[in-house]
């Protein structure tokens, strides 16, 4: 088992270096140390999203709104900033915003049984046609410093959001080994019908799941406006795509009940590394999201392979 498991991070890990050697080789800028603290603080941005991600892909569900949801979270942070409500309760009622939305996604699902991709489509087009309406397109600034501090701050260096980062995938680990809605998680992504009859919980596991990663991503979106000094109406833009792509590739699987936080960290880093890699040189933003597209595809097939080869034992 151990062996199984170096072997799966190795798998994740060689590409990456691999990635880093050559850019570094083709630019000697990818090792400068302020593109390697920029690189960390995205890497940070796209962990906090995708912890999320990582526990409803666990419970076999989805979560298409997480984009949307951000751009909520920083577009109500703002508004309540720039008409000079205190910064710790403007991060509250972004927060609270961006958690409305994890409850309609987990109602629309788990009560109401509709397929967690339309719902959450739904409820993507919905949150962000409420930032649209709110910002008519306009960024919120100017943004108070002491705000601006939880994006730009750093300590010894290190972005604050690296050390949030830290935190909660330090958190979200330990729930998932070692309570009991850890493994109650698993179990329900595993088999979603056994776990019922076992006595578990089926729509309370999903339900603070689905609540979670729209905690989650509602709270990037503000520290997003902290760092870009504005809360943008655009922001979160594709970020679904993005989180779940770098989710599969930590090994999480699509159809619930395997995976890792940890391997979660891996996939975040690769995905950063490989847009940072072609900013670097120079390729298109076009070709970025094709690149991200083929990912994405690469690694749930590589998924199902995973579950074909196991189910054929």
């Amino acid at each position: 088992m151990k062996k199984k498991i170096s072997m799966n991070g190795l798998i994740k890990i060689v590409p990456l270096a691999i990635l880093c050697i050559v850019t570094g080789m083709i630019n000697p800028v990818f090792f400068a140390g302020s593109n390697l603290i920029d690189l960390a603080r995205s890497v940070s941005f796209l962990l906090i999203v995708s912890v999320g991600v990582t526990y409803v892909l666990l419970g076999a569900s989805l979560d298409m709104s997480i984009g949307s949801v951000m751009g909520l979270g920083g577009a109500i942070c703002g508004l309540c900033l720039v008409n000079s409500l205190p910064v710790w309760l403007s991060i509250l009622m972004g927060l609270l915003a961006s958690a409305v939305v994890g409850i309609v996604n987990a109602v629309l699902i788990v009560n109401c049984r509709i397929p967690a991709l339309i719902a959450t489509l739904g409820t993507m087009y919905v949150a962000r046609g409420i930032v649209n309406v709110l910002t008519k397109g306009e960024p919120y600034y100017p943004l108070p410093d002491e705000f601006k501090v939880l994006g730009q701050g750093t300590l010894a260096g290190i972005p604050y959001s690296v050390f949030i980062a830290a935190a909660i995938v330090l958190i979200a680990h330990f729930v998932i080994k070692k309570t009991s809605y850890g493994r109650s998680l698993m179990a329900v992504g595993g088999n979603r019908e056994a776990s019922r009859v076992s006595g578990i919980n089926v729509k309370r596991v999903l339900f603070y799941a689905h609540v979670l990663v729209s905690l989650l991503a509602g709270f990037v979106g503000i520290i997003m406006a902290a760092r870009l000094s504005s809360a943008q109406p655009n922001a979160g833009d594709g970020w679904e795509m993005t989180a779940v792509a770098a989710v599969i590739i930590g090994g999480t699987s699509m159809y619930g009940g395997y995976g890792s936080v940890l391997g979660t960290i891996l996939g975040c880093a690769l995905m950063e590394t490989i847009s940072n890699a072609m900013v670097l040189l120079h390729v298109s933003v076009y070709w970025q999201k094709i690149t991200i597209g083929i990912i994405m595809v690469a690694a749930v097939g590589m998924d199902t392979f995973r579950l074909k080869k196991i189910a054929s034992k």
